[in-house]
């Protein structure tokens, strides 16, 4: 995989910054992104980064894209984050039989959202399944080709359970002219994301679009492909710290040119404000290198090992969790120094505030994720199964 972010690339990624920020009060009151942006999303081909270049991918290793992620973060938390969403998506193809996987991303138009955990009712039928329910937190649903959804297999009225009573679970990969798209999204952070809710009704799935997208057996040699789920929500922890370097970014912009009535110094002259850019910088800095460290031990693990320890993974965890709440933080004391300025809307700092909120919110990022790293390093097992 290319481990290497070549200049071209990086200037690609800088161009959308003009597109986001033109977009960006359209997305607030679409609550979806705005067509603009999904269309730079695919001319920049963004939803083939990670994909092996055997399957007509560019091939970025997972670091790589996660500092692309955090780069398109700065300029907006809702675009970062499907982003990070999109480039994702090469992450089934892996796990899928591997001549759809070929056809399917063969097309740079490829764009894919889902809903991960299993929500729908597949009954089992001759060649596949048919497919009903409702599936949430679908973020970049709008602009995908393609939607997965996480299912139930049923036989008949009966869940199907494998070995030790454990339902069997599959993920089903639809046009997206299949779905019923609903407008559930009314959230106070991450309102561009477009992070809504779709249906299914009867649908039929054929077999060779029902997938196990974790704990299967890689279909693909890549490494990316024996990385264990700990790696999910890694791209995402990006999304905090670029909003949070943005915020920074924000507040030294004010302090040159926010000057209160006399005798009271220039904001950048105030020891406080001075205090929070550079504690605040040092925080998400840390923060950063913290993450990056623990991701590059676990990659390297599984690509000389072919599996990652359970320290390793632990180590990503917390790290990730880690990395969103200093971002949190350090956004809310960015807030805080703008003072009375940070109450606009025309200013960054409320929508930042709201943003990193909502993407703590994210189940990888919640409390239990980090207990579970507690109970590793007690030598004790992990309770969540996507630890």
């Amino acid at each position: 995989m290319i481990e290497t972010i070549s200049p071209d690339l990086w200037e690609e990624t800088r161009s959308l910054r003009p597109i986001v920020e033109a977009a960006r009060d359209e997305a607030e009151t679409l609550r979806r992104l705005p067509d603009s942006v999904g269309q730079a999303f695919t001319d920049r081909d963004i939803y083939r980064l990670l994909l092996p270049e055997d399957l007509g991918g560019r091939g970025l290793s997972p670091l790589c894209v996660f500092d692309l992620i955090e780069e398109v973060s700065t300029y907006d938390g809702s675009v970062g984050w499907n982003y990070a969403i999109g480039t994702n998506g090469g992450s089934m193809a892996g796990v899928m039989d591997q001549d759809l996987a070929q056809e399917l991303f063969a097309d740079a138009e490829v764009a894919t959202a889902g809903s991960g955990p299993p929500q729908g009712r597949a009954i089992a039928v001759e060649g596949g399944y048919r497919v009903s329910g409702k599936f949430a937190w679908a973020s970049g649903v709008h602009q995908a080709k393609w939607v997965m959804g996480g299912c139930f297999v049923f036989d008949g009225a009966d869940m199907r359970k494998g070995p030790g009573g454990v339902p069997v679970v599959r993920h089903v990969l639809v046009p997206a002219s299949d779905i019923t798209i609903l407008d559930s999204w009314k959230t106070g952070g991450m309102r561009g994301t477009g992070s809504t809710e779709f249906r299914l009704d009867d649908v039929f799935v054929p077999e060779q679009r029902a997938f196990m997208m974790f704990g299967a057996a890689p279909q693909h040699e890549s490494p990316l492909y024996r990385l264990p789920t700990s790696y999910f929500g890694f791209g995402l922890t990006a999304v905090p710290l670029g909003i949070a370097r943005a915020t920074i970014a924000a507040l030294r912009d004010l302090a040159a040119k926010k000057t209160p009535p006399p005798p009271r110094h220039g904001l950048s002259h105030q020891p406080f404000t001075q205090y929070v850019v550079a504690k605040a910088d040092a925080m998400v800095e840390a923060a950063r290198l913290g993450v990056r460290d623990a991701f590059e031990r676990l990659w390297r693990e599984v690509r000389d090992e072919g599996e990652a320890s359970m320290e390793a993974r632990a180590r990503l965890r917390r790290a990730s969790v880690h990395a969103v709440e200093t971002s949190v933080e350090a956004v809310q004391m960015c807030y805080r120094a703008a003072g009375g300025t940070a109450l606009f809307s025309d200013q960054p700092f409320e929508r930042a505030l709201r943003d990193v909120n909502a993407a703590a919110g994210h189940i990888v990022f919640q409390r239990a994720m980090m207990e579970d790293a507690g109970r590793v390093a007690m030598g004790l097992p992990p309770l969540l199964p996507m630890f």
